[in-house]
């Protein structure tokens, strides 16, 4: 038996196991019923149905992110293609899409999205060291080796950031950049900051946010692709994640407020978020949405309706893994799938679901 035949065989049995815990707890709840202790048992009864659905989608999605793992016309070795099918894959893809298997793994506990994650962390390494710490650092990349423990490479290369740019120049560089597509700027920099909190910049975070909120209007806006609702969802995320460093200063609550009020007031009556264009349902804007929703008391119960959605609209896949589930970039109003799929946006949906 080959090892990936062994892994396979040791995953499959893992679900086996699971499957059968979880059909056997509920067996137990219905023979074991008793009138005095009714409303604790279906508290739990409740609970078990509620949370074993969620692992075993976010389980199927992982072991279908991961079997398209390998390497592709202009990627790295351990990547993925951008656009499914494409058999193209591209150098500033690899963090963000191994980071969904890292929280596959928070939640399901399987070996195999682990192992994955890290090969695409090693690949990362080897090319920084090769000589891509010379060129700007991408922070997804950043935040994803620090999640997977390389926090001193993680360390090394925002360091690469720092000494190029202050925080004010690099959120001005970076919407200056993005140039008719500046919506998406917010994107960008909200990585920056969670980036930063992940290696112990602190100080840097802050200037980071201090700038891109006195720079709203530059980002905040209606450009190409319409991105703002992605923008200002993200960056909720991240000041989440700085406010578990730091506490927030009076401005920057004020702008997190502001965050929490637009984007829950953008949610549709489905649970999702619409695309910029306001012609479909966004499944990236979705997950960004749920990501930083679910770091603020307020927005936990629109957090828990996004999941819900991305969870119906996961199907299966006929075309590149058949079996593994999968979500489109975008369904239309009436519910049916673009038949365009993304790398990175399945493992947005990951990171969200298991969040």
């Amino acid at each position: 038996m080959t090892r990936l035949t062994r892994r396979v065989a040791k995953d499959d049995a893992e679900k086996d196991v699971k499957v059968l815990i979880f059909k056997g707890m509920r067996r137990y709840l219905a023979q074991r019923y008793l009138a005095g202790a009714a409303a604790s048992l279906l508290l739990l009864s409740a609970a078990t149905a509620n949370a074993a659905p969620l692992k075993v989608e976010v389980e199927d999605a992982a072991d279908h992110h991961l079997a398209l793992q390998g390497a592709f016309k202009g990627g790295l070795s351990n990547s993925w293609e951008w656009l499914l099918g494409s058999k193209r894959s591209s150098k500033n893809i690899v963090g963000i899409n191994a980071h969904g298997l890292l929280a596959a793994h928070r939640l399901t506990g399987l070996q195999s999205h682990e192992r994955s994650a890290l090969k695409a962390a090693k690949a990362l390494v080897a090319a920084y060291d090769g000589g891509w710490r010379n060129r700007r650092p991408h922070t997804q990349d950043i935040e994803f080796l620090a999640a997977a423990g390389y926090v001193i490479d993680a360390a090394k290369w925002f360091r690469v950031l720092t000494s190029r740019w202050t925080a004010s120049s690099y959120v001005d560089y970076v919407i200056r950049r993005r140039g008719g597509y500046r919506s998406l700027a917010g994107w960008d920099i909200a990585s920056a900051v969670r980036a930063a909190v992940a290696v112990g910049e602190v100080n840097y975070a802050r200037a980071l946010l201090d700038r891109v909120i006195t720079r709203r209007a530059s980002w905040d806006v209606a450009s190409n692709g319409n991105s703002r609702m992605l923008s200002r969802a993200s960056l909720l995320w991240a000041l989440a994640s700085y406010k578990s460093r730091s506490s927030l200063d009076t401005r920057q609550q004020r702008f997190a407020s502001a965050l929490l009020r637009s984007v829950m007031a953008a949610q549709t009556s489905r649970g999702a978020w619409l695309s910029g264009d306001g012609k479909s349902l966004s499944t990236q804007t979705t997950a960004y949405a749920v990501l930083g929703l679910a770091g603020w008391p307020t927005g936990q119960r629109s957090a828990k309706a996004g999941k819900r959605w991305l969870v119906s609209t996961a199907s299966t896949d006929r075309k590149f893994v058949a079996g593994g589930r999968i979500w489109a970039s975008h369904y239309k109003l009436d519910g049916k799938p673009t038949q365009r799929y993304i790398s990175e946006i399945q493992s947005e949906v990951l990171q969200a679901l298991a969040r």
